[in-house]
């Protein structure tokens, strides 16, 4: 009969209110330091940007847009109006406290507004918040979502700006408006959007003649000057989205975005810009031409990355056994192929399978033997990774792979691994299970000449048919190479 205890439940149930009302503090916290944090963030990037005006022409980069609708896109929990909020009241102390006016700050910081909302709203069904990985699809809808927004957000900031000037003036204003936030965001975005925090990258020399080339064709553009000179360094930004990481890709692309148009402005490539509508057209050209210039080498990186990880699947399944997590026969010699075999190098095996594994199966289902196999993989993975090459070979059949081991190690080694599974409990459903293993061992060296695939065959060969003498004598039994004649061997008993 069950009795019950109130006490402790009661306390049990306070002790996890207590611990939720923690979780619920640390999370309003976090969220309430994050919008801190976004407020200053936004007026830092205002500040910046407010003081790269040119005459004539607005910001050189308004990058504070960008970088919003990039966090709100890669970090969805910050997607909240509470947020938009934030970034809008520091937008309006910015340009209060150093352009003045408040009801027209308010009305042109509204572009910012909708730049980031339709660029965070149009991102965010397709980026999936558990990964890191980029897709070509995401690259392909970044155009069409940034320049939606440019254009809304430039046609509204440039009607405001322009204060009810000419129908020149407007459109100008609007192209002026237009250009910046659509080269700015395929410039800025990529960035946000392909940043990890860990870069498992090793440079080779491609790679770093690949950056090397970038400041080559960038002088070059500037030496040869015209309209046509902003594309020089396509070319080499493609080879860097080749060879490099997706972020590394994005950030050279990003930088030579950035030195071209600062060189556009100092009159290095392009037209002479003049104080003319002629020439502002000019500007927005070139950085319209900037931002297709951009966008290429980051589809063409985030493509080899796609790529890249389906093969790095694709050779997983194909060279690892499912079910325990090991390498397949066919992935251990692809293993074993990348290792330099010298002639006369020592190398041992142990090949042992399962002693009544069909009984198991018959006994207790199928699912029984695939969980005990399963939980074989586990320990193998767990205690003898660090020394052997590890496979299923077939069945219930495993072979273990040493190199520069002696007879008498790889036996001590074998019979530590008989004990250590008939020691174990296998966990089934409703009960656990005790397994014992026959194994065969053979230590050999590598012939002149000889392969992996041809070594390891011929060891088999001979530790097979001492796996099947351990079976013959009793199962449960290790036969290792100098057993063949050898009386402590010719009257053994499982222990």
């Amino acid at each position: 009969m069950l009795i019950a205890r109130p006490y402790p439940l009661k306390k049990d149930m306070r002790c996890a209110l207590t611990h939720m009302e923690k979780m619920a503090f640390l999370k309003k916290f976090r969220c309430i330091a994050g919008t801190i944090a976004l407020f200053f963030l936004t007026f830092f990037l205002c500040y910046v940007s407010s003081h790269l005006r040119l005459p004539l022409v607005l910001s050189m980069f308004w990058i504070v847009n960008a970088v919003v609708a990039g966090i709100f896109v890669r970090y969805p929990s910050t997607h909240r109006p509470i947020n938009y909020l934030a970034c809008a009241l520091a937008m309006f102390l910015n340009d209060y406290l150093f352009s003045g006016g408040l009801s027209s700050v308010i009305l042109i910081n509204l572009a910012n507004i909708i730049f980031i909302a339709v660029v965070a709203l149009g991102l965010r069904s397709l980026w999936r918040s558990h990964t890191d990985q980029l897709t070509p699809k995401q690259v392909l809808i970044l155009f069409p979502v940034c320049l939606t927004a440019s254009l809304l957000a430039g046609t509204w900031g440039g009607i405001v700006s322009a204060g009810g000037g000419s129908l020149t003036d407007n459109l100008l204003n609007i192209a002026l408006w237009v250009s910046e936030q659509f080269s700015t965001g395929l410039m800025i975005l990529p960035l946000i959007l392909s940043f990890k925090r860990s870069q498992k990258f090793i440079w080779q020399r491609t790679s770093v003649l690949a950056v090397l080339s970038v400041p080559i064709l960038s002088l070059g553009a500037a030496l040869i000057s015209g309209p046509g000179s902003i594309v020089f360094p396509l070319p080499v930004l493609i080879w860097c989205a080749l060879v490099l990481p997706v972020f590394v890709s994005a950030l050279v692309t990003f930088l030579v975005g950035i030195l071209e148009i600062m060189m556009v402005y100092e009159n290095l490539i392009g037209e002479h810009l003049v104080d003319s509508p002629l020439e502002i057209m000019t500007l927005v050209s070139i950085r319209l031409g900037v931002a297709a210039m951009v966008l290429t080498p980051f589809m063409v990186s985030v493509t080899i990355d796609a790529v890249k990880t389906l093969n790095r699947r694709l050779e997983i399944r194909a060279n690892t056994d499912f079910l325990t997590q090991l390498l397949s026969r066919a992935g251990l010699f692809e293993k074993l192929g990348e290792i330099p075999l010298s002639a006369g190098q020592t190398v041992g095996l142990i090949l042992f399978d399962i002693d009544f594994f069909k009984a198991i199966n018959d006994n207790f289902g199928h699912q029984a033997g695939d969980s005990v196999l399963s939980e074989l993989g586990y320990i193998l993975r767990r205690d003898y990774k660090e020394q052997f090459y590890i496979s299923r070979f077939g069945g219930e059949e495993f072979a273990l792979i040493a190199r520069d081991i002696s007879a008498e190690q790889l036996y001590q080694q074998a019979e530590a691994l008989r004990l250590r599974v008939a020691r174990h409990d296998f966990s089934l459903t409703d009960r656990s299970l005790s397994i014992t293993i026959s194994l065969g061992l053979e230590v050999g060296s590598a012939n002149n000449n000889e392969e992996w695939t041809q070594l390891i065959t011929r060891l088999v060969s001979k530790a097979d048919s001492r796996l099947y003498l351990s079976k013959a004598e009793g199962r449960n039994l290790t036969t290792p190479d100098w057993s063949e004649g050898s009386p402590a061997f010719s009257d053994r008993t499982p222990t």
